[in-house]
């Protein structure tokens, strides 16, 4: 069973494995820098870095941003030996359940076979692509990163204006 423990305190001993994880699984300019994740961690209560652990295992970690209308997934990785549990799936689960309401999310458009395996897996897990057309900001300056596509598990007439709080809130309010 896994089991999300919100993480708030920067020295939590959890957090430089976390970090490593980070690190490995996203690209540079697709994550924060660490002393700004530190910082955020503490300080912003809207954002929910989480360590995934299973049976008492640190098996990754979970951040999220409660934007009071709909919740922002910002990044789930697990480490790879904890892949072939299923725990990324159990993690989707586990949102579904206690995340109700909107969700979004980021994806890498389908461009080879790793891109459309992803893209495949939200959406058997109830995610749709809802537009195509967006571009990441930096997480530390004020320049577009490169198009991303925004799924999320429902339809809204509000999308763009959620998509700009995240712009505004995940991105250039914290950096």
């Amino acid at each position: 069973m896994v089991n999300l423990i919100r993480i708030t305190d920067p020295t939590d001993i959890r957090l430089q494995k976390l970090i490593s994880l980070y690190e490995e699984a996203f690209p540079e300019e697709e994550r924060r820098k660490i002393k700004q994740l530190k910082r955020l961690i503490s300080e912003r209560s809207e954002m929910y870095f989480n360590a995934i652990e299973t049976d008492g295992i640190l098996a990754g970690l979970f951040i999220y941003w409660d934007m009071q209308d709909f919740y922002y997934l910002e990044h789930l990785a697990v480490f790879t030996p904890m892949r072939n549990l299923k725990v990324g799936q159990q993690v989707l689960d586990y949102i579904a359940e206690h995340l109700t309401g909107m969700r979004l999310l980021e994806v890498e458009p389908t461009t080879d076979e790793i891109t459309t395996r992803r893209v495949n897996y939200y959406r058997r897990n109830g995610y749709e692509i809802l537009d195509k057309t967006y571009m990441q900001p930096s997480y530390d300056e004020d320049i577009e990163v490169g198009n991303l596509w925004i799924m999320g598990n429902r339809k809204s007439d509000r999308l763009q204006e959620f998509i700009e709080r995240i712009k505004q809130m995940a991105y250039k309010e914290n950096r």
